[in-house]
């Protein structure tokens, strides 16, 4: 048996044992049919996985992402084990994780669209060649100079869609220009309006999540972020960014010239989107992804235990 499938047999089992969902309810979340339910219930009693308790490494895991998805509405929660990974290994092993466990969202989109950044990149070198001809993949943001191209919305977008042999849009504008007459000047051309409408249709938005005072902020390397527009953003009191859009606690976009001169979809667009999906596990974004999902801006994750721990706890204090 693979990974994905004892860990589909231990959510089910999960889900059925001890959350007293209905099999009904638990096709509707997971997605499949009911009788693939009920043989996964029924495979997982012949793999010993269900016994008088739930027996597997995978137990509680399961059992976070299940509260994560009750407590913050998400539409999937990925949790990562990382007691037994080594710390340089554990970013791969959660961007494969995620793969394999949003692959039903993946292969039911008719199009994608994809962001830009580090961990983006990571999850296309990582995401599997198949033959998807019909799927179309929509970069959601302009480029970000010069610099570290294969982080780009548009090369992410092209890759990606060499991978699944499907089909892919571009977006020829930059992310950042300097004053707002230049941004409606050029949101007007037909091609950059085309393509941006397109952005907000997509069935699943695969995003970054960044906190822009970290000192690992992608945004910041390039030179996008200096001084000057960090101690802006500080003002207006940012916690994160997701597509480039700054957002505050409220998961409001802040009023500040970046946010003013972006063009790309925003987060209002954002939200109108059914799959919104992330993965992360840095420390310096935790806080930025709870007023994430708390506020709706994503609504699919994938992360680590320890991530996963810190939400839960997070929502609980403020629940008291």
């Amino acid at each position: 048996m693979n990974e994905q499938m004892n860990r589909d047999l231990v959510r089910v089992a999960t889900m059925y044992h001890k959350e007293d969902l209905k099999q009904s309810d638990i096709a509707k979340k997971m997605g499949i049919s009911r009788s693939l339910v009920s043989k996964y219930l029924n495979d997982a009693k012949k793999e010993g996985i269900v016994d008088i308790y739930i027996k597997s490494e995978s137990a509680y895991s399961a059992e976070l992402e299940l509260s994560l998805e009750k407590k913050f509405g998400l539409k999937r929660a990925v949790v990562l084990d990382t007691n037994n990974i080594r710390e340089n290994e554990v970013e791969k092993i959660l961007v494969q994780t995620a793969i394999s466990s949003f692959k039903r969202d993946i292969d039911q989109a008719n199009k994608i669209g994809i962001s830009w950044g580090k961990m983006l990149r990571r999850f296309v070198d990582e995401f599997p060649y198949e033959n998807s001809p019909e799927t179309m993949i929509v970069p959601l943001i302009g480029g970000m100079g010069p610099d570290h191209v294969d982080v780009h919305s548009n090369q992410l977008a092209y890759d990606l869609a060499r991978k699944i042999r499907g089909r892919s849009l571009y977006l020829y504008a930059p992310a950042l220009v300097d004053n707002h007459e230049v941004k409606t000047s050029l949101i007007e051309n037909s091609l950059i309006k085309e393509v941006l409408a397109e952005g907000c249709k997509v069935d699943l938005a695969l995003v970054g999540i960044a906190d822009p005072f970290s000192t690992k902020n992608t945004m910041t390397e390039i030179g996008y972020l200096n001084p000057a527009a960090l101690a802006d953003l500080k003002s207006v009191h940012t916690v994160g960014d997701i597509n480039s859009r700054f957002f505050d606690r409220n998961g409001e976009e802040v009023d500040s010239r970046i946010n003013e001169n972006v063009i790309g979809v925003n987060l209002t667009e954002l939200k109108k989107i059914d799959k919104i999906a992330a993965i992360c596990h840095e420390e310096s974004k935790k806080s930025a992804l709870y007023v994430a999902i708390q506020h709706q801006l994503i609504n699919m994750i994938a992360v680590t235990t320890e991530i996963a721990e810190f939400l839960l706890e997070k929502t609980d204090s403020s629940e008291e």
